[in-house]
């Protein structure tokens, strides 16, 4: 204890006595307090897949690797912006399909 600590000024106090005072009404509880029925929700983010039209008709979600489908995304988004033969989405069929959805109305 340092030399200038205010508990050395109180002498009286502290004089080496046992102490007398007892203490009502303590609640004293040993061992583990947390009980084991509780449920924590483990999901802290909704998935953007749950915004898909056809999600809530999926037998089996929790088959769909975001990193693969992430990457087959990329993939067929810059073989469509770069016109990879081969790689490129933008056929006649996917014209058509346009068409007949009414999102581009060009002849073909």
């Amino acid at each position: 204890m340092k030399r200038n600590h205010p508990y050395r000024r109180l002498k009286k106090v502290f004089n080496g006595s046992q102490e007398d005072n007892q203490v009502y009404n303590v609640n004293v509880t040993f061992g583990n307090t947390q009980k084991k029925n509780i449920v924590k929700n483990i999901w802290k983010k909704k998935s953007i897949f749950f915004e898909l039209p056809y999600w809530s008709k999926l037998d089996v979600r929790y088959c769909i690797y975001v990193m693969h489908v992430e990457k087959n995304v990329c993939n067929n988004i810059v073989g469509t912006l770069l016109n990879i033969k081969g790689k490129t989405k933008d056929g006649i069929n996917a014209r058509k399909d346009l068409a007949d959805m009414g999102v581009r109305l060009e002849r073909i």
